[in-house]
């Protein structure tokens, strides 16, 4: 019980996390979602054979290529974190950029 705390405190973030799947229930965890990967693309591929015998070669290939997004960020969740991160890095410059942009603290109010 003791390290199941030890690892649910971990602190936040990329390196919490991939302290986390690190552990016993994190590699249990992480077998679960490839399992559950593999499983996802496996329908993806009759989805889009299916799709491309009905006639449709442009929703089939959609159905493949979401497929393998989604398996893809299943089957490697340190992956996934690292980007998860970046992207939250990238939204945080965004509205850095925005509030420096934006920011009326000169005092006065709309110059009308």
């Amino acid at each position: 019980m003791a390290e199941l705390y030890g690892v649910l405190a971990a602190p936040i973030g990329e390196q919490g996390a991939n302290d986390f799947l690190d552990s016993d229930a994190g590699k249990a965890l992480m077998a679960l979602c490839g399992a559950l990967a593999l499983v996802i693309v496996v329908i993806g591929i009759v989805r889009m054979v299916n799709g491309i015998g009905r006639g449709r070669p442009g929703e089939a290939f959609k159905s493949l290529v979401f497929a393998l997004l989604i398996g893809g960020l299943l089957f490697n969740l340190k992956l996934t974190i690292t980007g998860v991160k970046a992207m939250s890095g990238l939204t945080e410059k965004v509205f850095t950029s925005i509030t420096s942009v934006t920011d009326n603290s000169d005092g006065g109010g709309d110059d009308k």
